[in-house]
């Protein structure tokens, strides 16, 4: 890329996070003046780059490529928006019941798509189609899962069950035969499930209010 290119490209991922060139470069740990456009010309006049770091650092906080950084600087801002906005596969709860469970991985032909600002490959959204979880989960719910996070006591979590059932619960604890859970509305309600009886166990990181 020539020098207005990388420029152009630092600018447009500010926008697209919603940021200023400022505030992108403190969300990637780095000197609040680093892209400042006072900063792009040396004293004498010369062009001054950003450095490598610099933008490798702007890359992996907002989640993108190389190639997609490279991508803003010729494009629109519409083109840009689309290429670069992330989303995560997405299904009803009610739908897992149809999945096959393929090497700890859902599998079914009922994904769709929803928007989430990451591009993480281990996360899927569901939506709660139930007034079972309420008030902690209301029908209509969004819960965005992790497929792979490592579970720690009072995470709330989604199981399925062998049987094809689906639950939300919150973690205690895992013995060798069972897992330790309580109600999400009740952290009193204590009780066991057998680690028999369950095809897949994940935390969810976000539901939407």
């Amino acid at each position: 890329m020539q020098y207005n290119q990388v420029w152009t490209a630092v600018d447009k991922l500010a926008e697209l996070q919603g940021l200023s060139p400022s505030g992108l470069a403190k969300k990637a740990g780095l000197d609040a003046t680093t892209f400042n456009k006072s900063k792009r010309l040396r004293p004498d006049g010369k062009k001054r780059w950003p450095s490598l770091e610099s933008i490798n650092k702007i890359i992996e906080v907002s989640g993108i490529s190389f190639d997609q950084f490279c991508h803003l600087a010729d494009s629109s801002a519409d083109d840009n928006f689309n290429y670069i906005s992330c989303t995560i596969p997405f299904i009803k709860l009610s739908k897992l019941k149809n999945c096959v469970i393929d090497d700890n991985v859902l599998v079914t032909d009922d994904w769709k798509k929803i928007r989430f600002p990451d591009r993480n490959e281990n996360i899927f959204a569901l939506e709660v189609v139930s007034s079972k979880f309420e008030p902690i989960f209301p029908d209509g719910t969004i819960l965005i899962i992790s497929k792979n996070s490592e579970i720690r006591r009072n995470d709330r979590i989604i199981i399925l069950y062998e049987d094809g059932n689906v639950d939300v619960k919150t973690f205690i604890r895992r013995t060798a035969s069972t897992l330790e859970v309580t109600e999400v509305s009740n952290p009193k309600s204590e009780l066991s499930v057998p680690i028999k009886n369950i095809k897949l166990i994940n935390r969810i990181i976000w539901a939407s209010q």
